[in-house]
């Protein structure tokens, strides 16, 4: 009988502990849910307000008014296409931290005259913009007007009146564009040069101011060609002014077409 109560008594006693420690265990881990979930509402409650907080500073960043563009400042301005600059930087205004540069640089580059652009904000409400600008080289008269070109060939501008300083091109449009390859020959010779063309089979004939005759220098060393006959030409026991053309194409060679001759040779 003892033994049968004892047994009872060990196994209740067993019972309430094995609940109890089922009991703690449950409480301890409902409290650290408690505690984790206080913790991840912090955190959205944190990142809440932070995404708030830049919504705010986004929005008033970009309709602050300061940061408005008021603004273009231009670096060697173009000379031919002033209006239609304007308008391009009109379609540019809006908030300097959102303008897209890119989008304006492309725009730039449409205009004939510009070669290149670099363009940077200047906060708070500026952008500045420096320009690399093709230069005329050539005129072309044609329909009335006078075209005028860069050393490329790329039309810049037209005008009635004719343009000082620049190298004329006789010819059709093909002329200008065979003309052009050779720009940088013709650079160091261009205050003396009256007119310029381009004639097969000869190739480019270049007439100089004062003096009569025509060249044709071929397509390389003009300037040492052609200093080279006239120092030649000072020593000609001919009647120089009756030359009509120098055909230098061929190195080392001077040929000569008078007045009233084909063309000949020394």
């Amino acid at each position: 009988m003892k033994n049968s109560m004892g047994s009872s008594l060990k196994f209740e006693a067993e019972f309430f502990r094995k609940n109890n420690n089922l009991t703690v265990a449950r409480e301890k881990k409902i409290h650290f849910i408690q505690v984790r979930t206080v913790h991840v509402l912090l955190l959205l409650s944190i990142a809440l307000l932070a995404v708030l907080t830049v919504y705010k500073a986004a929005n008033f960043l970009l309709t602050c008014d300061a940061l408005q563009v008021h603004s273009f400042r231009l670096r060697n301005q173009p000379v031919f296409a002033k209006e239609r600059i304007a308008g391009i930087l009109r379609r540019f205004g809006g908030n300097i931290l959102t303008l897209d540069l890119e989008d304006l640089h492309a725009q730039l580059l449409q205009v004939p005259e510009i070669e290149n652009a670099s363009i940077r904000r200047i906060l708070p409400d500026t952008v500045e913009i420096a320009f690399r600008l093709r230069r005329p080289f050539y005129q072309h008269y044609a329909d009335g007007m006078y075209r005028l070109l860069d050393a490329d060939g790329v039309d810049l501008s037209v005008q009635r009146q004719i343009p000082d300083g620049l190298i004329a091109v006789r010819g059709g449009s093909t002329a200008v564009s065979a003309v052009a390859i050779f720009s940088r020959e013709l650079q160091p010779l261009r205050d003396k040069i009256e007119y310029v063309a381009y004639n097969e089979p000869y190739g480019l004939e270049v007439k100089f101011r004062d003096v009569p005759e025509i060249f044709y220098p071929g397509e390389n060393n003009f300037v040492r060609k052609i200093n080279r006959y006239f120092k030649i030409k000072r020593r000609l026991p001919l009647n120089v002014a009756a030359i009509r053309s120098v055909d230098l194409r061929i190195a080392g060679r001077i040929y000569f077409e008078y007045l009233d001759e084909q063309r000949g040779n020394s």
